[in-house]
């Protein structure tokens, strides 16, 4: 797909479960009836709001290829395929890429604090191996450590499919900092960052 495509509002959708805490397709499909027949521009399924922590990895393969079967193109689809384990990640990626995903969303590995080279390495082999576009992932708050904006510059450097950022911070300087260093040296022609609250979502 084109980067370009990737523009807008792409709002993170929240995964449906029915009353015995079960994914639930049949509300899952009327509510992103109800969103394509807004002016969203995309759909985030299975991050954060989506619950992604929360399934196995067959549940999530399931979930992500409902809500990609149910958009049908409409509009662009992202898949979280985040997980502390880098080989899961990658099978994720590729499951998403099987089923017609458009990007896949990784927030960085948590529970265990890293160094900024470890975190590198996780991200460099999954976009190596991605068939899809990448975007990081910085929260920060959940995660217990915050992807530096020298990291991010580097990986943008580096691997040409990490396309862009969703950095939910609360610290607006970092998103400035990422905007005036980071995209001044990407090779990505992405529209300009808009600004949320507390979130910001830019393409490189």
């Amino acid at each position: 797909m084109s980067i370009k495509t990737l523009r807008g509002v792409i709002p993170p959708v929240p995964t449906i479960l029915n009353a015995k805490g079960r994914f639930d397709p049949e509300g899952m499909g009327i509510l992103i009836d109800r969103l394509l027949a807004t002016d969203v521009d995309g759909f985030l399924f299975l991050g954060s709001a989506g619950e992604f922590t929360q399934f196995s990895t067959a549940e999530r393969k399931a979930i992500a290829e409902f809500c990609v079967k149910r958009v049908a193109g409409r509009r662009p689809v992202i898949i979280g395929a985040a997980s502390c384990a880098t080989d899961e990640v990658i099978e994720l990626s590729r499951h998403a890429s099987e089923i017609g995903a458009d990007a896949v969303m990784i927030v960085n590995p948590y529970y265990s604090r890293l160094t900024d080279e470890r975190i590198y390495l996780h991200y460099r082999s999954i976009a190596e191996a991605s068939p899809l576009p990448v975007l990081l992932y910085n929260f920060p708050v959940l995660t217990g450590q915050d992807l530096s904006v020298d990291l991010v510059k580097r990986l943008a450097q580096d691997c040409p499919n990490i396309v862009g950022i969703k950095d939910t911070v609360d610290c607006m300087s970092h998103i400035r900092l990422i905007i005036l260093e980071v995209k001044a040296i990407s090779r990505h022609p992405g529209p300009d960052a808009a600004t949320g609250c507390t979130v910001k979502n830019l393409l490189y």
